[in-house]
């Protein structure tokens, strides 16, 4: 056989897999079942994966990693058991192996044969996530020919079967994912168009086998007066104690899945701990009333989410919707069903599999790649990518967007920009990607960094002079690819994006000489001084470059003090950082006059930078003395904190767009950061 072809749903509990044979879907076998659980375990050095590495977890969940889906594409996550680590990608690699070793043994076929993967993830994962999800395919030595997302596998899979030619609302609840889509399904053209998405890529059945867990654990603790928040409390023995969290987190899974059935289910485990001279047996009785009080937060944060998003969208009426499609383990709650059917005032399909829906369309999304049948499916944006760039206001940096949610994909949109610096030929560009529940909201802080790319090598020009424009390509995987051409000279480059935590931002590189004047008068007292300190601290160690640039220290209360000259020695700076207090007056002006003096003889870029929490002993001489060195082109940067002093004030003393009202000291790093960027900005 030269060629196969397979559709994957890599899920947070369970992975399938699925390929086309005889006119219908057929599942891969694992151990006999359709399913294998996406659970890792290292046994003697060795790496299990599925059944029975989900059955050690109950005797060591210790050594056990389960529900890595979640984590996906976080760089900071690990996890070591038996001597080995992994990150989310690798145990996604590793669940992928044990998928390609039985299609292998499945088609009687070498491990070099090439095997084509169409794997499944959530509509609202980060195209960071769609990334990593891709390279543990290609890791575990698949071909992975697309990328799709489950709500559009799940309405394939449903249009096939129940010959569907409408407005779908598909709800996705897996095991640790919460998708909710609207498709159009068109049988004549066979395109499944997405229309819009939203979701929760931290919220499914996991959280409910939590919420029992808990209430199980809470039992015993009643019961026996004991505390098992963690083994040093509970006075049990370690391996005994995770035994016991073990099993009645298996004990919590088995019956949320029987309530889905039965309106009462008996929990029953014998010899959980030894106890007091005697086994401890846990028994309780548990209906399906008190399943869903224990678990009421989170059916309402699922319908919830559901009613804004038909309330919200614009893209779809809710009278347009003809079929709802259920998909995932977890929509097998009663509750979910029920709830579905009271917004929508109608049933949701009962015909379908729910827990294979998306393998099954995956797999003929793969067959339509394969040329076996005609699907067309036209998946869309569920988060916008954009640039960081310098707010107009100079005060902040906010995302820019290229490609906007909604977009469908494959697509590809362009944005001009500029250089922020005199001179530069060379330009950073940081990708971010919105988050959740946060497009309309500007600051870049808020968004998840994707990653940065560098156009090289553009002429030197003054700083607005040069045209970058940006591009961003969208494939059908998800996959983002982005060029950059400085279009007044031709130099383009088609860019890799570098993947991992964001670089530190290039510090200035025209020499300037800073004076920071710091307020040390008795307002200062206190929590103020020590959080004003900190940020001083790291605006000397990492904010500033001292092979570039110089920098003087001075305070002032009812004195002033010049504690350090301009320097380039950080180390001096520290330590004059050490000793400052504050009490007494607020003498600015003479501050000024210390910092004029310093700055006098200069020839590079000069910067004056003020933080104070009160108004100065008298202001009409601060702002003469402020307005004869800014005549002198001595910039002035003002940042006010608290309530003791006014935003009429600080403007007139700062230079034009250099005045920062902050509500406290805690803001003071972030402060820093945001002046420092609009001196780079203008250059000067």
């Amino acid at each position: 056989m030269s060629e196969i072809f397979v559709g994957i749903d890599l899920g947070t509990t369970n992975t399938l897999a699925c390929y086309f044979k005889d006119s219908k879907p057929n599942f891969i076998r694992f151990s006999g079942n359709k399913m294998l659980p996406s659970v890792l375990a290292v046994e003697a050095g060795n790496i299990v994966v599925g059944k029975s590495a989900k059955k050690m977890f109950v005797l060591d969940p210790r050594n056990v990693i389960r529900s890595s889906k979640t984590y996906m594409a976080d760089a900071k996550k690990t996890w070591t058991v038996g001597g080995k680590t992994f990150t989310p990608t690798e145990v996604a690699t590793e669940i992928l192996k044990e998928v390609k070793r039985q299609i292998v043994k499945k088609f009687k076929c070498t491990p070099e044969t090439k095997i084509n993967a169409v794997i499944t993830v959530p509509a609202y994962f980060t195209g960071n996530q769609k990334d990593e999800t891709k390279k543990a395919g290609e890791a575990a030595g698949l071909e992975v020919i697309q990328i799709i997302t489950e709500p559009m596998a799940a309405a394939v899979a449903a249009v096939r079967e129940l010959e569907l030619d409408e407005k779908i609302f598909v709800v996705d609840l897996g095991g640790g994912t919460f998708d909710i889509s609207v498709l159009q399904a068109d049988q004549n053209s066979h395109t499944y168009r997405a229309i819009d998405v939203d979701g929760d890529r931290k919220l499914g059945g996991d959280d409910f086998d939590t919420a029992l867990y808990n209430y199980f654990i809470g039992i015993i603790q009643d019961d026996l007066g004991l505390n098992l928040s963690n083994a040093e409390t509970s006075g049990l023995k370690y391996n005994e104690y995770y035994s016991m969290t073990g099993r009645v987190r298996e004990a919590a899974e088995n019956a949320k899945i029987d309530l889905s059935s039965a309106e009462t289910v008996k929990v029953d485990i014998v010899n959980l701990f030894y106890y007091n001279g005697k086994n401890y047996d846990f028994k309780v009785e548990l209906t399906r009333e008190i399943f869903e009080n224990i678990c009421a937060p989170l059916f309402d944060k699922i319908i919830s989410r559901i009613k804004r998003f038909i309330e919200t969208s614009g893209k779809f009426k809710l009278s347009e919707i003809e079929t709802i499609i259920l998909a995932g383990g977890s929509c097998y709650i009663p509750k979910i069903k029920s709830e579905v059917e009271k917004i929508f005032g109608k049933k949701p399909d009962s015909q379908l599999e729910l827990d294979t829906l998306v393998a099954v369309g995956a797999c003929l999304v793969a067959e339509s790649i394969n040329g076996g049948l005609e699907i067309r499916p036209q998946d869309i944006l569920s988060h916008s990518l954009g640039v960081e760039v310098l707010s107009p206001d100079r005060k902040k940096m906010i995302l820019s967007k290229i490609l906007n949610k909604g977009e469908v994909y494959p697509c590809e949109f362009s944005k001009v920009y500029t250089t922020v610096q005199n001179n530069q030929t060379t330009v950073p560009i940081f990708i971010y990607e919105a988050a959740g529940d946060s497009e309309d909201v500007e600051e870049i802080d808020v968004h998840e960094y994707y990653g940065d790319v560098s156009l090289q090598n553009i002429p030197s020009a003054p700083a607005g002079v040069p045209k970058i424009k940006v591009t961003f390509s969208y494939d059908k995987s998800g996959t983002v690819f982005v060029t950059a051409q400085d279009e007044n000279s031709g130099v383009r480059n088609f860019v890799e994006i570098k993947k991992g935590e964001k670089p530190a931002r290039k510090k200035f590189q025209a020499s300037i000489d800073f004076m920071l004047l710091l307020d040390t008068s008795s307002s200062m007292q206190g929590t103020a001084i020590n959080e004003a300190k900190r940020a001083c601290e790291i605006l000397f160690t990492d904010m500033i470059d001292f092979g570039a640039h110089k920098m003087g220290f001075i305070t002032f209360d009812s004195y002033v003090r010049r504690l350090v000259p301009l320097t380039q020695n950080v180390n001096q700076l520290k330590t004059a950082l050490k000793d400052v207090d504050a009490y007494g007056g607020t003498n600015l002006v003479d501050a000024l006059q210390y910092a004029d003096e310093d700055l006098n003889s200069s020839p590079n870029k000069k910067v004056v930078i003020i933080v104070t929490d009160g108004l100065p002993f008298d202001e009409n001489l601060v702002l003469e003395y402020a307005d004869k060195m800014k005549r002198a082109n001595i910039r002035i940067v003002t940042i006010g904190a608290g309530p003791g002093i006014g935003e009429n004030f600080i403007k007139k003393v700062s230079s034009t767009n250099d005045a920062y009202k902050i509500d406290d000291m805690s803001k003071l790093q972030k402060t820093f950061e945001t002046a420092l960027l609009a001196i780079l900005e203008t250059g000067e």
